[in-house]
């Protein structure tokens, strides 16, 4: 945390002071100040503290809820979507034209004013055809969700955004002959490109053995037998459509001829030892190794970031 608050003092110093110190100071070296200030000089204060603090509390959302930065080139992990982010979407950029407005009271600036409503301006353009269209991607329907529920300029009282859909339940099976372990390159999401395991998602009324052995009937022709448990697997991540729970088997005994379907991907007969030298999904290289030793069955969990990138792994 330390470093994510670091590289916020950071940004803020590039931009936001920019926006509200070095700009506003060369428009009134220009300008100069009009009027004596009194009482519309004192209540130009409230503006400018509120905003302050406003946007101090923004920075600390981006940090503690998103564990990143306010920063484009350093986004948030997670969407961040607490604290004055449940009242309107964007309060940053409201803090910040709530900042210029005061210091425009504060020194009786008209040209003040009008830069504060260009600024104004250059975020509402800058949110609608930049920032919303790179949290669809990054968020998907998490965000499609709080788009919904949250306006973007106009404070609403907070509503209660639903949650991300349960985990999808799913199942991979390690079948394995003469110390090679079949896998397959998939040509769809998720993971594609990347060599895994057969397997999919459990149909209703389905349980995990009873998918293990569909699945791979489906998908490679074998029927394996008495396929065998070895792990639970959780991931999750701010991506309403990326939260499984995967129940992982291991088979060595199955029969039919290996018949694969058409349009999932490419497989392979993988000798075990150089599935680590092949591009495999970063959960899967840390749990694969385990698979193989003797033991009883255990459980890992995996978090991404929106992007998809492992954040941090547990095993028990």
């Amino acid at each position: 945390m330390g470093a994510r608050f670091l590289r916020t003092l950071l940004f803020g110093a590039l931009v936001p002071a920019t926006f509200l110190v070095l700009i506003p100071a060369m428009i009134l070296n220009v300008t100069g100040t009009e009027g004596e200030g009194g009482l519309v000089r004192l209540v130009g204060l409230v503006p400018l503290v509120l905003g302050i603090a406003v946007l101090a509390w923004c920075f600390a959302g981006f940090i503690v809820e998103g564990e990143g930065t306010p920063a484009p080139y350093d986004p948030p992990h997670r969407l961040v979507t607490g604290r004055l982010y449940g009242w309107m979407r964007n309060p940053m950029y409201v803090a910040v034209t709530t900042i210029l407005v005061g210091e425009a009271m504060f020194y009786g600036s008209v040209a003040l004013f009008a830069w504060a409503a260009v600024a104004w301006i250059f975020f509402h353009v800058f949110v609608v055809l930049y920032e919303e269209p790179t949290l669809q991607r990054r968020f998907g329907p998490a965000y499609e969700s709080y788009v919904e529920h949250v306006p973007r300029w106009i404070p609403s009282r907070p509503h209660i955004i639903p949650a991300h859909p349960e985990l999808k339940l799913a199942t991979l099976v390690y079948a394995l002959r003469d110390e090679r372990v079949l896998l397959l390159r998939r040509s769809s999401e998720p993971n594609r490109g990347l060599w895994v395991a057969p397997g999919g998602k459990l149909d209703q009324g389905e349980s995990p053995v009873e998918c293990a052995v569909r699945e791979m009937r489906e998908e490679t022709g074998l029927a394996i037998e008495r396929p065998v448990l070895r792990a639970v697997i959780t991931e999750t991540s701010p991506r309403a459509d990326y939260q499984w729970l995967t129940f992982i088997f291991v088979a060595w005994d199955f029969d039919g001829t290996f018949t694969p379907a058409p349009g999932i991907g490419e497989f392979r007969w993988v000798p075990v030892d150089e599935v680590a030298k092949l591009p495999i999904p970063p959960a899967d290289a840390v749990f694969f190794p385990r698979l193989l030793q003797d033991g009883a069955t255990f459980s890992a969990k995996f978090e991404y970031d929106a992007d998809l990138n492992l954040l941090r792994s547990q095993q028990s």
